[in-house]
C-alpha cells in the first residue's frame, strides 16, 4: 500500500509547499483563533493517567461542547485512548457511536494523548486536495477515512525535506498538518 501511495505521489505539487512549510506553519499556527499559547500549554497538561478534565480543556481549546457520555462510555473513551497505537485507527470501530460522532473531537483526542495523530480539519482536507491527495468528507470518526487522513499526513511528512523540520514546541505530525491547512486555506 506504501508503494502504490509513493507512485501515484505528484512530486509537483509538493514541491512548491515544501518551499513554504516554515511560513505556511507560522501563518495557521499563530492566528489568535487557533489559540497557539493554550495549544502549547495543552501538549504538557493532558498526560497519563487521562481524566475527564483533561478531555474538558480539549474541548475548550477546540471550542466545542463538552462530552455528553455515561459512565461506562466515559470510561470506554479513556481506555480507547490508552490502547490505540499509531497508526492504528480500525480501534475506532469498537467504539459506541455516540464517542465517534464527531471527528474532529475524537482526533483532538487522540493527538493531544498522542502527539502522532493529526487533528481531522477541513482546511486539511483542502490542502490536502492541492497536493494530490483527496481525502473523502466525514463528520464521523470513520477508521478508514480517518487512517487514510493520517496515512497521507505521515506521507508527506516523510517526503519532506530536512528544511520543512522547524525548531519548534509543537509534535511534527501538528506543525504539517497546520501548515497544509494553511495551503488548503489559500485555495
Amino acid at each position: 500500500m506504501q508503494t502504490h501511495a509513493l507512485l501515484n505521489v505528484n512530486r509537483d505539487l509538493l514541491s512548491p509547499f515544501f518551499a513554504r512549510v516554515p511560513e505556511l506553519f507560522d501563518s495557521y499556527h499563530n492566528q489568535p483563533d487557533a489559540k497557539p499559547d493554550i495549544y502549547e500549554e495543552l501538549l504538557y497538561k493532558v498526560h497519563r493517567p487521562l481524566t475527564g478534565e483533561m478531555l474538558d480543556m480539549i474541548d475548550d481549546w477546540m471550542g466545542i461542547e463538552h462530552r455528553s457520555l455515561n459512565q461506562d462510555q466515559e470510561m470506554m473513551l479513556r481506555l480507547f485512548l490508552l490502547a490505540i497505537r499509531y497508526p492504528d485507527t480500525l480501534l475506532l470501530e469498537s467504539l459506541d457511536d455516540v464517542i465517534t460522532d464527531d471527528v474532529r473531537r475524537i482526533s483532538a483526542y487522540l493527538h493531544f494523548t498522542s502527539h502522532t495523530y493529526t487533528i481531522w480539519d477541513q482546511d486539511t482536507r483542502a490542502g490536502l486536495k492541492r497536493l494530490g491527495f483527496e481525502i473523502p468528507d466525514t463528520e464521523r470518526a470513520d477508521p478508514f477515512i480517518y487512517g487514510a487522513y493520517v496515512g497521507t499526513i505521515e506521507l508527506i511528512k516523510d517526503l519532506a525535506p530536512f528544511t520543512c523540520f522547524l525548531e519548534h514546541d509543537v509534535p511534527r505530525q501538528r506543525l504539517f498538518q497546520a501548515a497544509i491547512a494553511q495551503y488548503g486555506r489559500e485555495a
